[in-house]
């Protein structure tokens, strides 16, 4: 569990934002030890901004497994440098504004800067309630206009400040859990699997684009075309605020959706293995769009077989997401219990 821990750390302060994964390729990778590498038949990247790990079975004319967890976050983009110091933004992705005042970030331009979206006192407001827009505040980093000018360009990007922190009963809390934890139980289980235990060919996507629209998923699954994907993200966790009947609970596993848009005979096989080798999981319903990967890999093509395997997480979209890193190490024993098994197709 501390190598789960120590690795998911180490991705979670990659400021991989939706759009720029790949210029965070040699930091991800760098997440792997040599030895781990060694164990990869190939380690490739394509146009999009996919990253593709393979292992491949030693068993003749196996199929073809993908694996999918997406490797971008939500963030920021520079829409102009100001008077004082100040910077406007704009944002990738499905950021919840309500947290965004008095956040620290980092803008990722020449240097990293450091950066503080602004705020307005108590004391100044109106009784106003109304989540601010993101393109009413700024990023107050403390440089004077022509210095930052040198340092940061219009379209740099901006991430949350990582502070990844180990919270009680295994549960850790930071940015980019979503979806850094299912890229990290798919980092753990590809380079530990023994290729002589496969029965796939399995490729390890981690997928570019998924907080913008999905586009890179769609991309890596028309060129591959595996037999069979599974799809991973986070699902919303039971907390306060959330509907019972649309989420799930951490420490009980990973949620299998049941979907329209899955592969109803997979989906039904990747259960009954579950439950015959009493694997924690938990059931989710999704009669239509499901919001994840899926929804763009099961189209792609002529069609691919998928299905869904999510873990829960609190606090989504905010730099203080929690996992529990039990739930992540499920999601890991589930990839070599089904990559593994003849009877997952």
């Amino acid at each position: 569990m501390e190598n789960i821990k120590q690795r998911l750390r180490a991705l979670c302060e990659i400021p991989s934002v939706s759009g720029h994964e790949s210029s965070y390729f040699d930091e991800i990778l760098k997440v792997l030890t040599k030895e781990e590498k060694g164990s990869l038949d190939e380690i490739r990247t394509d146009s999009f901004g996919n990253l593709i790990l393979v292992k491949k079975s030693n068993k003749e004319n196996a199929p073809a497994l993908m694996l999918d967890a997406h490797l971008d976050i939500i963030g920021f983009m520079v829409t102009e440098i100001c008077d004082g110091g100040f910077l406007k933004i704009i944002s990738i992705g499905g950021l919840d504004t309500r947290v965004l005042p008095a956040t620290h970030v980092y803008v990722n331009g020449k240097e990293k800067i450091f950066g503080v979206i602004t705020s307005t006192p108590p004391h100044l407001r109106k009784g106003d309630s109304q989540v601010p827009s993101v393109e009413d505040l700024m990023v107050d980093t403390g440089y004077s206009k022509e210095k930052l000018q040198e340092l940061v360009s219009v379209g740099d990007t901006i991430s949350f400040s990582p502070m990844f922190t180990p919270l009680l009963n295994n549960y850790v809390s930071g940015i980019g859990l979503d979806d850094k934890a299912c890229v990290c139980a798919i980092l753990d289980f590809i380079t530990k699997v023994d290729k002589n235990s496969l029965e796939y060919d399995v490729y390890g996507v981690l997928s570019a684009q998924e907080e913008t629209g999905k586009w890179g998923p769609a991309r890596v699954a028309f060129n591959l075309d595996p037999d069979v994907a599974i799809i991973t993200d986070v699902n919303f966790a039971k907390q306060k605020g959330v509907s019972e009947n649309e989420s799930i609970e951490c420490g009980k596993g990973p949620s299998v959706d049941i979907s329209s848009l899955c592969n109803r005979k997979l989906t039904k096989n990747i259960i009954r293995l579950f439950k015959e080798n009493n694997l924690d999981h938990q059931i989710i319903c999704e009669p239509g769009r499901t919001g994840t990967n899926n929804d763009a890999v099961s189209v792609s093509g002529q069609g691919i077989r998928t299905a869904i395997l999510s873990v829960p997480l609190k606090s989504m979209h905010t730099p203080s997401e929690v996992v529990k890193l039990d739930d992540i190490k499920t999601l890991s024993k589930a990839f070599e219990l089904i990559a593994t098994s003849k009877e997952a197709l």
